[in-house]
Order: structure tokens, then C-alpha cells, then sequence
């Protein structure tokens, strides 16, 4: 009788600890927070821009997409660039290639603007991906 009771605490002790974790209650984080999208730039224009990072919304994404080659000036999206080196991140990320379809079909071959004070088309493109690929996120990078 006593093993039996030992028994049904255990399991019972298992299954409340399962249900807290699956249900850790509602949050307001934003969505951003809660896809884990691994880092999409290169390592040489991240340290190039890092040291120092610049300041404000625009330049240092700016930086990374100038050193990146992603712009052909200020304003003007190399697309062909941008978007081979998506495809390119997406063979290297597995799971990755519904979410890198989406951003090259809503931020690369659609004109976007996400209305800083300033034009930043760098900023624009950049902001329009991790909409996107938050819209894909594979259920395995999805941590809320």
C-alpha cells in the first residue's frame, strides 16, 4: 500500500511539474522575444560596425548593410545581394528556408518603407526580415 501511494505521488509530482512548464501563463513580451532567430549578419561588418557602435536606429545597420554589400548607395537595396545571402544563411540555419522565403518576398521584392524620422533603407529592410521571419519562425526556435 505504501509503495503504491509512493507510486501515485511521483507521478502526480511529474505531471503538475510538466503542466507549469507548458504553462507558464500569459505574456506581453514582444514577438521578437520570443523567436529565436539565429545571428543574420556575417562576423567581419559586425565587428567592423561594433567597434564603436554607432549611435541611433539607423547607423549601424547601415554600417553592416554598406560593409555587407547589400546597398548599392545610401537608399538602394542590392537585392540580388540580399537576397542570395538569405538563401545562403537558410542552408546554413535548417528550418529557416520558409522564413528566409517570406522576408525575400515581403522585404526584398516589394518596395517598404517602416517610417523612421529619417529615411534608412538599410533600417527599413532589416526591420521588414525580422517581421517576416517572425511570421515563419520554426516551431523548434520559438521559445514563449
Amino acid at each position: 500500500m505504501i509503495k503504491l501511494f509512493v507510486f501515485i505521488c511521483l507521478v502526480s509530482a511529474t505531471y503538475a511539474e510538466l503542466f507549469l512548464q507548458r504553462n507558464k501563463g500569459a505574456t506581453l513580451k514582444p514577438l521578437s522575444a520570443c523567436c529565436d532567430i539565429p545571428e543574420l549578419g556575417n562576423s567581419k561588418p559586425l565587428t567592423e560596425c561594433s567597434n564603436p557602435k554607432l549611435p541611433g536606429p539607423c547607423n549601424d545597420v547601415q554600417c553592416v548593410f554598406e560593409k555587407s554589400g547589400f546597398l548599392i548607395n545610401n537608399q538602394t537595396l542590392n537585392k540580388d545581394t540580399y537576397r542570395t545571402h538569405l538563401r545562403q544563411w537558410a542552408e546554413n540555419h535548417k528550418g529557416w528556408s520558409e522564413a528566409v522565403e517570406k522576408a525575400i518576398q515581403d522585404c526584398v521584392d516589394k518596395e517598404l518603407r517602416q517610417y523612421l524620422d529619417q529615411p534608412c533603407k538599410a533600417y527599413d529592410v532589416f526591420t521588414c526580415t525580422g517581421i517576416a521571419m517572425i511570421k515563419k519562425c520554426p516551431k523548434e526556435a520559438w521559445k514563449c
